[in-house]
């Protein structure tokens, strides 16, 4: 494949898009990362500061990860292109580069016929060979995590979700759990299963805590067609666009880390000062028609979403927790030893995916895979991976809630809320909301005794509450 090949379809994509051409900087900076040249010899090549060129880099990378409906960045661009084969006659039938004339439909690819006048302008859609007659959703998932390895819950399943948004129509669904427990994940592997039942998708992060007028801005930009629409309007006119867009389009939004507008030091679920307004945004989206779907990711639930009524099935709540028995497969994967000691390892940390993975590189560093080598020591080991994770939801907690988990964590048994409250100091209200934010985190788990309902903290976080009373 000639660089050059690339240079035109790119620059025919971009032009379609925004109705300019690659400049002479866009041009040297593909050229070089093609190379595989790194950001300071690129600057030097191309005469620009590295920061610039990096600039220049990351608009790219946007543009064409919207253009492919995939991540596309520095590391991946030329493998992604020669993946596409895009100047190779054997994918495309009858194909003419210079013109940009798609005759033939052949493979796992879909060609638009009119790649320049076409308004969706998504010739590089991947897709299974069954769905290649059907049209496909306008795709944005430029800040979605990389497709990897899924692991389905029996507890709670793919497909299950299916259900809930294509059958019972969920407008708003909020998915909830602590880092590592796959929230990102099964939302990134739902969007295969119901794409084409969607005109549009569009995936966005909240790591950054935007404001509402920037998401509202960056939503509206790609879900609309609309030129006419004066950003420059409060957050209240462009809510209005918004759900004017979600009638005209069914469109698919996830807000991924929506935690990040959360406040810490507060009982589960507040805004942080000036956020107040996403609020509004999640309400409307809740609770007015629309044939659209919102889903959120978040490690704790805004407390708009608890006010809505359980009759309402248009709006969804999930709580992931861990794996369960299929976390078996990630200790298969690291190739660990001693499986008939898998479930005590998989229960010591919740079934947690990313924690098991970290887990399982400590096992086979220091102990050769021999999961009950492992498990013979005590306390639980944390380690230098794990331990900052834990560090960010702990200091989330409210003063109360840190007060509570403390105390829990000196149990050697689940305790009663009998029990627990008379440890605590505190009056008994504030114990209670205490104890349904903790819940809410998933900091610590509710159990069904014999006559009345106990709780108890996983050993992880107990071990962690440890170490920082010490």
């Amino acid at each position: 494949m000639d660089i050059q090949d690339v240079l035109q379809w790119t620059d025919a994509q971009i032009l379609a898009k925004t109705g300019k051409h690659l400049d002479s900087l866009q041009r040297c900076t593909l050229e070089q990362v093609w190379e595989g040249h790194k950001y300071p010899e690129i600057a030097l090549a191309c005469k620009r500061s590295e920061d610039h060129i990096k600039q220049v880099a990351r608009e790219l990378w946007k543009l064409l990860s919207d253009i492919l409906g995939e991540k596309v960045k520095k590391s991946n661009f030329r493998s992604t292109m020669e993946r596409y084969e895009i100047s190779k006659v054997s994918n495309f039938g009858d194909f003419n580069f210079g013109d940009f004339n798609f005759v033939q439909n052949k493979g796992n690819i879909n060609v638009c016929p009119d790649t320049l006048h076409h308004k969706q302008n998504s010739p590089f859609t991947q897709t299974s060979n069954q769905d290649d007659t059907q049209q496909k959703p306008r795709l944005d998932l430029g800040d979605a995590p990389d497709r990897k390895t899924f692991y389905d819950r029996p507890s709670f399943p793919l497909t299950a979700l299916e259900t809930w948004i294509l059958e019972q129509n969920c407008r708003l669904l909020t998915i909830i759990g602590m880092s590592g427990t796959g929230k990102s994940s099964i939302a990134r592997h739902l969007i295969p299963q119901i794409q084409t039942q969607f005109d549009r998708i569009i995936w966005r992060s909240l790591r950054t805590s935007p404001p509402l007028e920037t998401t509202l801005k960056n939503l509206i930009q790609f879900l609309s067609d609309r030129t006419d629409i004066n950003f420059s309007a409060n957050a209240d006119a462009q809510l209005s666009i918004l759900i004017e867009t979600l009638r005209e389009n069914r469109c698919l939004i996830i807000l991924d880390d929506v935690q990040q507008i959360l406040s810490s030091g507060q009982l589960a679920g507040h805004y942080k000062p000036g956020y107040e307004n996403y609020g509004t945004l999640f309400k409307l989206i809740g609770e007015l028609p629309h044939n659209s779907c919102l889903i959120l990711n978040s490690w704790e639930p805004p407390s708009d979403i608890l006010t809505f009524t359980d009759d309402n099935s248009a709006v969804c709540l999930l709580q992931l927790t861990g794996l369960g028995e299929a976390a078996t497969e990630i200790l298969r994967e690291k190739r660990l030893l001693d499986e008939e000691t898998w479930p005590d390892l998989i229960n010591l940390y919740q079934g947690n995916p990313l924690w098991l993975k970290l887990v399982a590189q400590t096992i086979n560093n220091l102990f050769s895979g021999r999961v009950s080598q492992y498990l013979s020591y005590q306390p639980v080991f944390l380690g230098d991976e794990l331990t900052p994770i834990l560090q960010q939801h702990y200091q989330r907690l409210s003063e109360i809630e840190k007060q509570a988990i403390s105390q829990l964590s000196n149990e050697s048994e689940p305790v009663s809320f009998t029990q627990w409250m008379a440890k605590c100091q505190g009056s008994q209200g504030e114990l209670c909301k205490a104890i349904l934010s903790l819940a809410r985190r998933g900091m610590i788990e509710k159990l069904n005794g014999e006559t009345e309902t106990v709780f108890t903290i996983p050993p992880v976080l107990k071990q962690y509450v440890k170490i920082v009373r010490e």
